[in-house]
C-alpha cells in the first residue's frame, strides 16, 4: 500500500491503504507535476519529485486519520461486544435492496411499488459507486454524501414530488436497517423536502363520462376496466385484480381490501357496473386465484403500460388528447381537454387526465352531490378526510358555484341561474317527494328552472272538505 499513479486517466496522486481488511483508495488532492518515471521505484525530474513529496505528506496524514478512525471503531466494537456479546456488522451497499425487502411487514408490498423502490435504491448505490468507489458498506455513508446525492438529483431536473418520494423512501430504509447496518446516525435525517407545484388530476363531468363509456364500447377488452374504474373509484391495480369472491351480486356490494393502504372498502354495485360483472362472472374461471377479469389481470402483471395505452386511446376517441406542439387555436379547440400539462420543473409532463381521474371524478361528483365524506371514505379507503379534500375533491368552478348557491341562504347565495337537469334527475327528485319534503323539492326544481319559489304562507289556501250532501 502507498502512493499510486493513474497514467492517462488522472493528473492526481492517489493513496491506498487497508483498514479492517478493506482496501481504500483516495484522491490525495495533489497534482502530478513534471515527467513521471517508468516506475515509481525510480526517480523522476525535480518537479515530479516535489509533487511526490507533497503527495507522500498528504498520504501520511490520511493514513494517520484512518488509524485513529480504526481505533475508535474498534473501541465501539469492544463496547458493543461487551454489552451484547456480538460484534457490530454492516450491510454491503449492493445488499440494501435485498435486506430491505426481507423486513417483516403487515402485508406484502405491491409489485409496482417494489419496482419503484428498487429503482431508488439502485440509483443511489450507483451514485455512491461512481463518486466514492472506496465506500462499500452502509455504515460508511455520511450526511455529506447523502446531501450530495440529492443535490445531483435536483440538478438532474427531477420534480419536487419525485425528489421528495425518493428522499422519504431512502430515509425510511436507512432507519429500518440502522441496527443491522451499525449506523450511528441516519445520513438522510435533516435533509429537507422541497416545495413544488402540485398538479391535480382533472375530474370528468357526468356528460364527459358518458362520452368515455360510449367510446369504450368499441374496445371490448378495455371496456370492463373503464366501467369498473368509473363506477367504483378503485385504483387501477385493484380494478385489474378484483377477485370473484369479493363480488356479492345478490347483496349488491363488492368488498375489497385495497392494495395501497390495506383498508377494506365497501363498494355498491350500480347498474352499469352490474352489467359488466354479470357478463364477466358468466365466463368460466380458468384457475386460482379467480379474478373477475383474468385477461386484464394478466396484462397488468406483465405489461401495465399496455393498459395505459388502451385507456388513452379510448379517451382520445372521446375527444380528450394532447394537441400537437405548435397547434393553432382552432386545432387546440378540437380537444375537449389535454391529458398532460408541462411542469415548471421535472423531467416529464404531469398527468391531468388518466385512469386515476375516474377516482377523482367519483369523489368529486359524490361530495358535490352532498354525499357525506365518511360515506365517501368507506368507498375509497382513504384514512383521513384531509387527503380526500386536498387531493380528490376537485370540482369545477361552475359546479362549485352552483352547489354553494343551492345550499346557502338566498341572502348569501343569491338567486340561482337556470340549471339544466336530465330527465333522470327530474324523475329522481319527483319520486323522492314526501309530505314533509315536497315544498323543499318543488322550490329547488322551480329555482333550477329560473322561477321563484311559491310563498305558501302568503298564498290563499283553499280547504277542500268532504261534502255533507249525498248524490
Amino acid at each position: 500500500m502507498g502512493l499510486e499513479l493513474r497514467k492517462g486517466e488522472s493528473k492526481w496522486w492517489y493513496g491506498r491503504v487497508v483498514v479492517n481488511g478493506r482496501k481504500l483508495t483516495k484522491n490525495l488532492g495533489v497534482e502530478v507535476r513534471g515527467t513521471p518515471p517508468m516506475r515509481l521505484s525510480e526517480l523522476g525530474d525535480m518537479a515530479f519529485e516535489r509533487s511526490r513529496a507533497k503527495a507522500h505528506a498528504a498520504f501520511e496524514n490520511w493514513q494517520s486519520e484512518m488509524k485513529r478512525r480504526s481505533t475508535a471503531e474498534e473501541l465501539v466494537q469492544t463496547i458493543h461486544e461487551i454489552r451484547t456479546g456480538a460484534r457490530v456488522t454492516s450491510i454491503p451497499l449492493d445488499d440494501i435492496g435485498t435486506r430491505w425487502k426481507a423486513l417483516p411487514r403487515r402485508r406484502p408490498l405491491a409489485e409496482r411499488y417494489l419496482a419503484q423502490a428498487e429503482g431508488w435504491i439502485k440509483r443511489f448505490v450507483a451514485f455512491v459507486h461512481a463518486t466514492s468507489p472506496a465506500i462499500r458498506d452502509m455504515d460508511q455513508i455520511q450526511g455529506t454524501l447523502a446531501r450530495a446525492y440529492f443535490k445531483a438529483e435536483e440538478n438532474r431536473g427531477v420534480s419536487a414530488k419525485t425528489y421528495n418520494n425518493s428522499l422519504i423512501f431512502l430515509r425510511s430504509v436507512f432507519h429500518a436497517l440502522r441496527d443491522e447496518a451499525g449506523l450511528p446516525t441516519n445520513p438522510f435525517e435533516g435533509i429537507p423536502t422541497r416545495d413544488g407545484e402540485t398538479v391535480f388530476r382533472r375530474p370528468f363531468s357526468a356528460e364527459e363520462l358518458g362520452l368515455i363509456v360510449q367510446a369504450g364500447k368499441a374496445d371490448p377488452f378495455i371496456y370492463p376496466l373503464l366501467v369498473t374504474g368509473i363506477c367504483t373509484a378503485m385504483r387501477r391495480g385493484d380494478c385489474c385484480t378484483l377477485l370473484r369472491e369479493a363480488v356479492d351480486l345478490k347483496a349488491g356490494f363488492a368488498t375489497v381490501k385495497t392494495s395501497k393502504t390495506g383498508e377494506t372498502v365497501q363498494i355498491p354495485i350500480f347498474p352499469l357496473f352490474r352489467e359488466v360483472l354479470e357478463k364477466a362472472l358468466a365466463q368460466p374461471s380458468p384457475r386460482a386465484p379467480h379474478y373477475v377479469f383474468p385477461e386484464i389481470q394478466a396484462h397488468y402483471h406483465i405489461n401495465p403500460d399496455h393498459l395505459t395505452d388502451r385507456v388513452r386511446r379510448v379517451m382520445q376517441a372521446a375527444g380528450f388528447f394532447d394537441p400537437e406542439d405548435g397547434a393553432s387555436k382552432e386545432e387546440k379547440q378540437q380537444s375537449r381537454g389535454a391529458l398532460h400539462v408541462d411542469r415548471k420543473e421535472g423531467l416529464r409532463k404531469a398527468s391531468l387526465r388518466d385512469f386515476h381521474s375516474f377516482r377523482v371524478t367519483w369523489v368529486t361528483l359524490a361530495l358535490t352531490a352532498g354525499v357525506p365524506i365518511e360515506v365517501v371514505r368507506r368507498v375509497t379507503g382513504h384514512r383521513t378526510a384531509e387527503i380526500v379534500l386536498k387531493h380528490y375533491f376537485q370540482p369545477g368552478r361552475e359546479d362549485f358555484r352552483r352547489t354553494l348557491a343551492g345550499k346557502l341562504p338566498a341572502l348569501l347565495g343569491g338567486p340561482s341561474e337556470p340549471v339544466p337537469r336530465s330527465p333522470a334527475e327530474w324523475r329522481s327528485k319527483l319520486t323522492a317527494m314526501q309530505p314533509r319534503t315536497w315544498r323543499k323539492i318543488r322550490d329547488e326544481l322551480l329555482t333550477g328552472l329560473g322561477g321563484e319559489p311559491i310563498n305558501v304562507t302568503a298564498a290563499k289556501v283553499v280547504q277542500f272538505e268532504p261534502s255533507s250532501s249525498t248524490s
